[in-house]
This record gives structure tokens, C-alpha cells and sequence, in this order.
């Protein structure tokens, strides 16, 4: 396991040493192509997704009561007794990598994290191609990549290679185990469409996204506002809600399950409370000053509220911002107000600020991000460190290990909130990658 924290370091060493392009390093940039980052990308997930023989404990026991109950011919909610807290699609591929393990003799643990690092693969080349992607202003045609002006390739290359390399995508995925990337390819996929004025494919590739993890439908109010008329926007609707509606219809037709309790964990899971924000904080000190305990109470118990306070003011204060610049505030707001978290979640916002150019504040948001993952994985979920180092303190330390990561939003947010501008913006900007 040593092996795993080394490999960590090195490929975040990697994250921290890439320099922006400028006057003396921009034709070194230009000059690193797509494969190359590509081929990064994946053998910095490929590798400890191979030889690390575990995931986290939970999830992946979880994934196994899924894959035995489908590939059993069981009804997968029941058989795997509220283990699957999603809507009926990533079920799907587990079952394919359960088969895959089962065919070639792969650890199991091994195939169940291979869609995920495919899916960050890809993601990579997708960053790559929405930053270098400007049309050719006389026939509207793409140009190929070696006509392209260096400076647009070198930040593509620049920007692909920090999320090739980013520590948090690399232990959410090759480490947790999560599908998360999965997620945020359909997510990035919606918001590529958005761009180049595809709307329909858009909302498409969004439903899919909400269908594999629900909490993509906060893209939905940002592209839904930015939609000339009322029958895009009713189209748009339509599009996306009616993918995850029309999948989950299906399954229930098929399978009869009890749909009250499939769909409750699926609607509303808001993450584990107390290991994020304020909530982190107080939480551990109710335990020694019960006097503080009403107010953590008051806090839990006003989590939905301020999510939709949050994601209002984020709405209404992004209204004239792009697509992508009002997506990553939002995620931003949200963050610095939950009281649940999931520690894969910060996973979210490292594709849409790569995108948006932001690449500065996400440096110090990766290294918090991945100091409070590598709490949880190492100390926790995958071995259980702290519990025989810090019996006493184990859970205050993971408490407090996402603290560093929230102090780092806040400030973030405040930035955006100050700097980013509200003036009117086209329906459909065109990114500038370097321009924060």
C-alpha cells in the first residue's frame, strides 16, 4: 500500500509542477499533442487501478450486491437492500464489468473501476478539444490541429495535462472506485452541445447524465434561462427529464419493484452530514459541549433550505454569465453550504474550472481536496489507519480534514462573486480558457 501513497505524490507533484504557457514555455506545450495526454491520463489511472487490490470497503461491497442481484436475475433494489441509492443505468455496466471479471478471471475490483478511467480518459481529450476548438471564421469548419495557432494549443495542452494529472480525479476514481467521471463526461458532453448550439443533443446527453447520478439537474435551470423562447426551453425539458423518467419507467415495468423504495435514496441523498463546513465543526464539538448541540440540530435541519437559497442566489446572480461560468458558481454556492457531502463530490468542480480557466484557485482546491480524500481512503475506507494510530481522534481528524478544501471554496466563491462579470453575455460564448 506504500507503493499507492508514493504513486499519489508523484503524479500530484506532476499537477503542481505544470507551469501556465507563456513567453518561454508556451512552444513546449504546443508541442505535447493530444496522445501524449491522453496516454498520461491513463497510465496515471490505468496503473494503481491495476495493482491496487482494494477500493473503498463500502462501495465496493455495495457494487457486488448489485452486479449478484442483476446478474442473478434478481430485482436489484430489494437484493441489494438500499445499496444503490441511483437511478437504473450504472447498474448496467457494473454488471457488464462483473461479467468482464467473471470471463477473464480480472479481479473484480480491478473491471469495476475500469469504465471510470475510461471515462476520465476521455473527459481529458474533451477538455482538449473545447479549449482548442474555435472555428475557422471563413467556412466554419474546425481546423485541423497542426493549423491551429500555438498559443491555442498550448493552453488546451496545458489545461487537458491538469486534469490528466489532477490528484482528485485520480483517487476518486483509480483509488475510491467511484463513477463519478462517468458522470461529469455526460455532464462536460451536455455543456460541449451547449457551446456549439446544439440544444436537443444537449438535453440529451444531460438526461444521461442525470440518469447516472441525479445531481446533474442543476444544469438544467442554467441552460433552461439561457433558451430563446418558451418551446426550446419546454423542449429542452422534455429532453432531459424524460431520458431518466423513461429508463426508470422501463425498469419498473420489467422488474415490479417497489418504487417508493428505489426511488427515495435515489431523489434525495444529500451525502453523509457533518464531515463538511461548519457542520464538521461543531458536529465534533457537541460531543464535548452538549450546549452546542441545539445549534447543530438547527443546522442539519435547515440543510434543504439553504441548498435552494444558494442555488437561487447563484441562478439569479450568474443570470447574465455563460453557461459554464454560471454552472461552476453554482457548484461553488453549493458546496459552501451543504451540510451532507459525499468526499467524491470534489471531484464536480475540477472539469468545469479547467474549462472556465480557473486553473490557479483549482491548484489549491486539489491539493485540499486530495489532503482530505487521502484522509478518508487511507485512514478509513480502503485501510483503516486511523482507528489503529488515532483511536481517540479518528473521527475528529476526518472531520477536520475537509476543512482546509471548504475554507479554499468560500474563498473562491467570493472571488467569483467579485470578479467574474454580470454583464450580458451571448446565449452561446465561446470559452477563453486563460482569461481569469
Amino acid at each position: 500500500m506504500a507503493w499507492a501513497f508514493g504513486w499519489l505524490l508523484l503524479v500530484t507533484a506532476g499537477f503542481l509542477l505544470a507551469r501556465r504557457p507563456n513567453g518561454t514555455n508556451r512552444s513546449r506545450w504546443a508541442g505535447f499533442s493530444l496522445p501524449l495526454i491522453l496516454l498520461l491520463a491513463a497510465l496515471a489511472r490505468l496503473l494503481p487501478a491495476l495493482w491496487l487490490p482494494v477500493g473503498a470497503g463500502y462501495d465496493i461491497e455495495s457494487y457486488r450486491m448489485v452486479t449478484d442481484a442483476l446478474l442473478g436475475g434478481q430485482e436489484v433494489y430489494n437484493a441489494a437492500l438500499g445499496r444503490h441509492p441511483y437511478l437504473p443505468f450504472q447498474m448496467y455496466i457494473m454488471g457488464a464489468m462483473a461479467w468482464l471479471s467473471a470471463a477473464t478471471g480480472l479481479p473484480y475490483v480491478v473491471a469495476v473501476k475500469l469504465p471510470a478511467v475510461v471515462a476520465d480518459v476521455a473527459l481529458t481529450g474533451l477538455i482538449y478539444k473545447a479549449v482548442i476548438g474555435k472555428m475557422a471564421e471563413r467556412d466554419g469548419h474546425e481546423l485541423p490541429d497542426y493549423k491551429r495557432d500555438g498559443g491555442e494549443r498550448a493552453a488546451a495542452a496545458y489545461l487537458a495535462t491538469l486534469y490528466a494529472l489532477n490528484p482528485i480525479s485520480l483517487l476518486v476514481t483509480s483509488y475510491h472506485g467511484q463513477f463519478e467521471a462517468i458522470t461529469l463526461l455526460l455532464l462536460a458532453l451536455a455543456w460541449w452541445f451547449w457551446q456549439r448550439e446544439q440544444a436537443s443533443r444537449s438535453a440529451g446527453a444531460l438526461g444521461l447524465a442525470i440518469l447516472n447520478k441525479t445531481w446533474p439537474v442543476v444544469f438544467l435551470p442554467i441552460i433552461f434561462i439561457r433558451l430563446p423562447g418558451w418551446k426550446a426551453r419546454v423542449r429542452a425539458v422534455a429532453v432531459a427529464l424524460g431520458v431518466p423518467v423513461l429508463f426508470t419507467l422501463a425498469y419498473i415495468l420489467l422488474f415490479s419493484p417497489d418504487v417508493g423504495f428505489m426511488l427515495g435514496r435515489a431523489l434525495t441523498h444529500r451525502g453523509v452530514a457533518g464531515y463538511w463546513g461548519p457542520g464538521a465543526i461543531l458536529n465534533p464539538l457537541a460531543t464535548v459541549q452538549p450546549g452546542l448541540q441545539p445549534a447543530v440540530d438547527v443546522l442539519f435541519a435547515l440543510r434543504n433550505g439553504l441548498l435552494a437559497a444558494a442555488a437561487l442566489f447563484a441562478l439569479w446572480w450568474t443570470r447574465r454569465q455563460s453557461a459554464l461560468d454560471a454552472f461552476l458558481t453554482l457548484l461553488l454556492s453549493l458546496f459552501v453550504v451543504t451540510v451532507g457531502f459525499g468526499i467524491q463530490w470534489l471531484v464536480w468542480v475540477v472539469p468545469f474550472a479547467l474549462l472556465a480557466g480557473e486553473d490557479r484557485w483549482l491548484k489549491a482546491y486539489s491539493l485540499a481536496g486530495a489532503f482530505m480524500l487521502a484522509v478518508h481512503l487511507f485512514g478509513l475506507h480502503m485501510i483503516p489507519l486511523l482507528s489503529e494510530w488515532l483511536p481517540a481522534a479518528a473521527d475528529w481528524t476526518l472531520r477536520l480534514s475537509g476543512l482546509p478544501a471548504w475554507a479554499i471554496v468560500v474563498a473562491w466563491m467570493i472571488h467569483r462573486c467579485r470578479t467574474v462579470t454580470v454583464a450580458a453575455a451571448p446565449a452561446h460564448p465561446r470559452p477563453d480558457p486563460l482569461a481569469h
